[in-house]
């Protein structure tokens, strides 16, 4: 699926030192982490949050954890908002009323997601701020 292409494409281009570091990328009115959780030799394993300067009850900060293949170039949704192991395909109506296409909206969500942070790269106040994990 053309998605995890260019989620892997976003990721490596936001994130230059992924394969090593966690980090934060931060402007004015958004905020990203990164968090390295598992590394191998073909394969990363990161968490993202994200968290809304404007904190509005109702809406939750966003987390998802995503692992980045490095041989093939992809990246794929694993787990959002506590959801662990999204499958392919859902039953309809299920108990976590979890909707048919869950993971390719994540999916699609995570690429919309760093679309937004790469057309705010440009923005002035964004900072880019990479730690060693």
């Amino acid at each position: 699926m053309w998605v995890y292409e260019r989620n892997y494409v976003a990721l490596m281009d936001l994130f230059e030192g992924l394969r090593r570091d966690s980090g934060t990328l931060a402007s004015a009115k958004l905020q990203l982490e990164m968090q390295v959780i598992e590394r191998s030799r073909y394969t990363t394993e990161i968490s993202l949050h994200h968290s809304f300067h404007n904190r509005i009850p109702a809406v939750p900060d966003q987390s998802m954890r995503v692992r980045v293949y490095h041989d093939a170039q992809l990246a794929e949704v694993v787990s959002y908002q506590g959801v662990d192991r999204l499958l392919p395909e859902y039953v309809y109506p299920n108990d976590e009323m979890l909707h048919r296409d869950e993971k390719r909206q994540a999916n699609m969500l995570l690429h919309e997601w760093l679309s937004l942070f790469k057309a705010r790269r440009k923005d002035p106040e964004r900072t880019s701020n990479l730690s060693n994990a």
